[in-house]
This record gives C-alpha cells, sequence and structure tokens, in this order.
C-alpha cells in the first residue's frame, strides 16, 4: 500500500461509524473509511469469521471495538458519540493500534492530553476493554487557581495534592470530555498566549494507567557485601516500601515493620501476592529465614510499607503518588 492511499480521508457524520481493517505487520493511518447510513463504503477486503472482540470507550466518547478476524487480521470500528464532528484516524504501528479524533488533536499538540488516552492497544490491555469496567481512570492536574470542583462527567476518586491534581473516574458518555474540552474553533485558547488550553481550570489530563508487579533480580547482583563492609547496612533509617504489603509474620520480617497502610479499597495491607514481601525483604530483610545467607541490602533499617498494588499484583498510578505522598510525610 502507498502511503497516500495509506491515509485515505473521509468525513464522519454525528454517530456515525468507521471501520478499518488491520493487515498483521503493517502500518496505515488511515481516516474513517465510512459514513452511517446507505452507502457506506468500506475497505475492500475479505471478512474472515470474528474470533474475538473488544471495545473501548475513549475520553472523547468514541466506542472503538477491535475485532480479531483470524489469519492475522483485526479489524477497527469506530462509533462516534451523538453530535461529534471531524473524523477519527486509525494507525497500527508495531503492532500497536491508535484511533484518535479529530477534535483531540490540538490538544494532543499542545501537550495538555495523555497520547496514552488513544492507545486502544494499551487499553485493552489494562482491562478498559472488559464489559465490568465502569469507566476510564484519569488523572488530572489543576491550574494555580483552579476551583476545586470535579468536572461534570467524572467523580473524584482520590486527591493529589502533591501533584496539584486529583485521580478521577470519567464516564463513558463523553460529558466530560465536553465539559473540559469545547471546540478549538469557537476559543479554547488562552487569551494571553493563545494556545490550547483545557477548560474547568483542569491543566492537563493523563490516563492513570494501571501498574503491574513485576520480580526483579535478587540484591546478590548489586554488591551489598561491600556496603556492609563500609558500615552501611541501613541503621538508623525508615525505608518505606510500596508494593503489594507485606507478610508481617515473615521470618526475615518480623518485628521490622513499624507502620504500614494500605492504598487499595477493600483490601487490607497484608500480602497475598507475594512481590511485596520479596521486595521488603530485599531492601531490609533480617536473614533469619536463611541462616543470615539472604540479608536484605540494609538488614538493619526499619521499614514502613504501603500496599499500592492489589493482591492481584496491580493498581494504578494515583494510588502510587498517594502512597508516595504518606511516605514522604514521615
Amino acid at each position: 500500500m502507498t502511503r497516500a492511499s495509506a491515509r485515505r480521508r473521509s468525513r464522519l457524520l454525528a454517530a456515525g461509524l468507521s471501520l478499518v481493517l488491520l493487515p498483521a505487520g503493517q502500518a496505515v493511518a488511515a481516516g474513517a473509511v465510512g459514513t452511517a447510513g446507505a452507502g457506506t463504503d468500506r475497505a475492500a477486503s475479505p471478512v474472515h469469521a470474528p474470533t474475538t472482540a473488544r471495545t473501548v470507550t475513549l475520553i472523547t466518547g468514541d466506542q472503538v471495538t477491535v475485532t480479531d478476524l483470524g489469519a492475522g487480521r483485526k479489524s477497527v470500528a469506530v462509533e462516534r458519540p451523538e453530535g461529534a464532528t471531524g473524523a477519527v484516524r486509525s494507525e497500527i504501528s508495531g503492532g500497536r493500534i491508535t484511533v484518535i479524533p479529530d477534535e483531540a488533536r490540538p490538544y494532543l499538540q499542545a501537550g495538555v492530553l495523555d497520547a496514552e488516552l488513544f492507545d486502544v492497544t494499551a487499553l485493552i490491555e489494562q482491562g478498559l476493554g472488559d464489559p465490568s469496567s465502569d469507566g476510564l481512570p484519569l488523572i488530572v492536574t489543576y491550574t494555580k487557581n483552579a476551583r476545586s470542583a470535579t468536572p461534570h462527567g467524572a467523580r473524584q476518586v482520590r486527591g493529589l495534592p502533591s501533584v496539584g491534581g486529583a485521580a478521577l473516574e470519567a464516564s463513558t458518555s463523553g460529558e466530560f470530555w465536553r465539559t473540559v474540552a469545547p471546540d478549538v474553533a469557537s476559543g479554547a485558547r488562552s487569551a494571553t498566549s493563545g494556545r490550547v488550553r483545557l477548560a474547568g481550570g483542569v491543566e492537563k489530563i493523563w490516563l492513570d494507567a494501571r501498574v503491574d508487579a513485576a520480580m526483579e533480580t535478587s540484591n546478590a547482583q548489586i554488591g551489598t557485601s561491600a556496603a556492609w563492609e563500609a558500615g552501611l547496612t541501613g541503621k538508623g533509617v525508615k525505608v518505606a516500601v510500596l508494593d503489594t504489603g507485606v507478610d508481617l509474620t515473615h521470618p526475615d520480617l518480623k518485628d521490622r515493620v513499624t507502620e504500614t497502610k494500605s492504598f487499595i479499597e477493600g483490601q487490607e495491607v497484608a500480602d497475598r501476592h507475594g512481590h511485596g514481601t520479596h521486595v521488603s525483604s530485599t531492601v531490609g530483610g533480617s536473614g533469619a529465614a536463611s541462616d543470615g545467607k539472604e540479608k536484605g541490602v540494609a538488614p538493619d533499617a526499619t521499614l514502613a510499607v504501603g500496599k499500592v498494588l492489589s493482591d492481584q499484583g496491580s493498581g494504578t498510578e494515583s494510588q502510587i503518588i498517594a502512597g508516595m505522598e504518606w511516605a514522604a510525610k514521615d
């Protein structure tokens, strides 16, 4: 496919449907290839029986359905929200699908909107294509003189004063987007600088991305013996560990943890995943369970443990920020 043909574009009617077929490994930046109603033009390509289909709703209210057609092919269908204008551009690069409505582009170019909000592959990987998903998790920062009221179409999950913002959950209706991102052509620009800006006192919007625990190599590879010989054992130091919690009954951690707090709603600080206990032991384990052979990096340090990842090993960036704020107070 030539670059020109890969960038075919057409306008979408309000609440229209676009369908883009994406062969595996092929980079395309095609616009909407059809509109709702009679005469819809769809990419000329054989359609295989779908095997899986996932639908995610973008911050703009656009519903994007990715269907695996088999034989390494996928289709991307975009249903626009009522009242939407402009086209939708779909691209696959490196096996990842991006869908960007035209009205979001000025905000992306101005750097006030996180590009991950339009990485459809990432949204699906994070479980936002699951029918049980309630809404879109966001982190917003506010301008210095902004009101504290949460914009319409979202609810506040937690305040994040250290970043001058909050974690929000935006509804899938697109109401939040219509509140904070007025039509650029109608004047969503700073009166002094002329730069594109969000409304309602919102300075920037990020995806509140899920973060997963991952096992790392042991402390034996980082030269702890030399540190101990130099007298660097962590004595008199308190270390905060933000992870999946901690097993307070573990021999290496007995009487070592002085403070705990869970930032995972509905879950206590007890570690039912294992990673947090592993990390706490790596940081400051006494080595009691191995007769001293596997002591932590700072075996004389005291520990404060914040649970910012769930028993399933995942959490959100805002939960981690909240844990950091807790730790920084002491």
